[in-house]
């Protein structure tokens, strides 16, 4: 189950998309995450086209986060990810 707090990131997540769209979304992506308490980061890539991959995970609800943005277009693609299960063995 989903915490509020992920709800209200994935709902600052769209609204940036829907006011915001043509500007790089990467230098804002830290005031999306802020007020979320239990959002901590887990990864950064670049993908070598001028998008970045980023992946998050809630504390609380224990949901990750995979963020995709594109500076050219300034969008931000955001889905949950599911648990990472660690094989042992």
């Amino acid at each position: 189950m989903i915490c509020q707090e992920c709800e209200q990131f994935e709902k600052r997540v769209k609204k940036w998309n829907c006011t915001n769209g043509v500007i790089d979304p990467l230098p804002y992506i830290d005031d999306m995450v802020k007020p979320h308490r239990h959002l901590i980061s887990e990864g950064r890539s670049q993908d070598g086209a001028g998008g970045y991959k980023l992946t998050f995970q809630c504390l609380r609800c224990d949901r990750w986060w995979n963020i995709s943005t594109w500076g050219l277009v300034g969008t931000i693609n955001i889905w949950p990810q599911p648990p990472i299960k660690q094989s042992f063995g």
